[in-house]
């Protein structure tokens, strides 16, 4: 009998070794390509969404399609991550140490702009003042229902016409964290993300193997409850945000264009609203480029040309590579177009960050008892704190200057584009997101933004003062040169261009001059 039985049990184990297990083997092995396949499609897919920061039906019909190769059934998981700024109001102390009270800046923006908040009940009643405006962050989570929800949807009337007034008598919270939803104006069915978010997928199979199969039959379901064999969990931060330009939808490339047509995608690849004056180095004679012009043609057609001076148009200064380049002893003069609120850009390149003979280079200033100006404090600057930064130098209605200072140091031979904008941020919906009603003094170096509040007024400057390219405006010898380097492209508007409007012009000056 004991013979018997050992016969059977040998057997057994010879059909196992023989049989079974090798095709047991040949399923793992299958599950192993399976799940390398649902990774590098998922990663695919995830770094796709990151990198454009948008998600279309189509999008999400391709990755699906592409997971059923693997010839099995999913669960897919997608979570998007919302980061949300709301705007608040901090009251500190007198020594502006300590934060006595924080308040809605919604509840309370009108006293914010008076500089004084009044609570007259409750437990915080009182008179708080030295007033601040920033923001709480917060994060809301969406998930795979609620962003198919929206790529599937042909509903357009989610409060895309709401107009200012409504907008201003809503409560920000019962709006949604991601502003954006929103949807794009060419199409529904796209669900967009803000640059910063968070978006990721967890895949994991529902159907049962066959490895999974014959592993239960051996072990007599000892694993039974745990069928996964493919489990895959991948994110990362939304980089991009390209449902802002035009190719958010149809991403058919589109034919080089010549001519006017190019000239006329060039002034509108920039923000037009309020813009007075744009020089392009490439088109410095209106439409076409010269080496020895002395006039930089206004591209906005406003007819505020730039005239040079002391230019002598050979290896040393003048035009170069679609750029004009300075020496430290020549200047362009615009003639005076400064109003309170403005906004001044410049793409500039520098020779040299540490010029032992003036603590500063003047970029684009009309700094003259008044105005504003972008200034490279030289390595060598007396000022510890702007060393070897770019600055924001505004004059406020008091005489005083109010300056904003970016926090990288600056390097020779690397092109910049700086912006500067200052005065009111007017509450208005420009078809993706709102921005809040502030006042704010705010400059850009390449993207990133540093500002303050600014609740003063800009002193003009004296009168008949021009624009400075490559100098300041004052009186004196020599006092209208500084700059070494080459600029490629000035633009000046008559408003304050907001922070989300500046990072776009940013992306176009990014593409057009490859800054890194």
């Amino acid at each position: 009998m004991d013979g018997a039985l050992q016969k059977i049990v040998s057997i057994i184990i010879a059909v196992v070794i023989l049989f079974i297990l090798p095709i047991y083997i040949a399923y793992e092995k299958r599950d192993d390509i399976s799940y390398a396949l649902a990774l590098k499609i998922t990663t695919d897919f995830v770094d796709n969404v990151n990198s454009k920061g948008y998600i279309t039906s189509e999008m999400y019909t391709d990755y699906i399609t592409k997971l059923a190769v693997t010839q099995n059934s999913y669960d897919v998981y997608l979570e998007h991550t919302a980061k949300k700024y709301n705007p608040v109001i901090y009251s500190y102390t007198d020594d502006l140490k300590t934060i006595r009270a924080k308040f809605d800046y919604n509840l309370y923006k009108d006293e914010f702009g008076d500089g004084q908040i009044t609570v007259s009940d409750g437990s915080n009643a009182g008179t708080y003042n030295n007033l601040i405006l920033a923001y709480d962050l917060s994060e809301k989570k969406y998930n795979e229902e609620q962003i198919l929800s929206v790529i599937s949807s042909t509903d357009r009337s989610l409060s895309i016409n709401m107009n200012l007034e409504a907008y201003k008598n809503m409560d920000y919270r019962s709006l949604p964290a991601i502003v954006s939803i929103y949807m794009p104006e060419k199409s529904a069915g796209v669900y967009t993300m803000n640059e910063g978010d968070e978006f990721s997928v967890i895949v994991k199979n529902k159907n049962t193997t066959m490895a999974s199969v014959i592993y239960n039959v051996i072990t007599f379901g000892a694993s039974a409850k745990n069928n996964t064999k493919i489990y895959v969990n991948y994110g990362g931060t939304v980089k991009a945000e390209q449902y802002r330009t035009k190719e958010t939808i149809d991403e058919t490339p589109v034919p080089p264009s010549t001519g006017v047509e190019q000239e006329s995608s060039l002034l509108a690849s920039y923000n037009t609203n309020g813009l007075v004056m744009l020089l392009e180095g490439e088109y410095n004679d209106g439409s076409v480029h010269s080496n020895d012009t002395n006039i930089w043609k206004d591209y906005s057609a406003n007819n505020h040309n730039a005239l040079l001076s002391d230019f002598d148009f050979k290896d040393e200064s003048g035009w170069r590579h679609n750029g004009l380049h300075f020496t430290g002893r020549e200047y362009a003069s615009i003639a005076d177009i400064a109003t309170g609120d403005m906004t001044i850009e410049i793409v500039a390149r520098f020779d040299s960050v540490s010029n032992p003979e003036t603590p500063e280079q003047s970029v684009l200033s009309n700094l003259n008892d008044g105005g504003m100006g972008l200034v490279l404090n030289e390595l060598n600057s007396t000022s510890i704190t702007k060393r070897g930064k770019f600055s924001f130098e505004v004059y406020t209605q008091d005489g005083s200057i109010s300056s904003v200072v970016a926090d990288e140091i600056v390097q020779a031979n690397k092109i910049y584009s700086i912006s500067g904008s200052v005065g009111k941020m007017n509450l208005e919906y420009d078809g993706n997101r709102f921005a809040y009603e502030t006042r704010a003094q705010l400059l850009s170096v390449n993207g990133k933004v540093d500002g303050i509040p600014f609740n003063s007024t800009v002193k003009l400057p004296l009168s008949g003062s021009d624009f400075i390219i490559g100098g300041n405006p004052l009186i004196g010898v020599g006092a209208q040169t500084s700059f070494n380097g080459t600029i490629y492209c000035v633009r000046i508007y008559n408003r304050a261009l907001t922070e989300e409007e500046i990072k776009e012009n940013y992306k176009v000056d990014q593409k057009k001059y490859g800054i890194e």
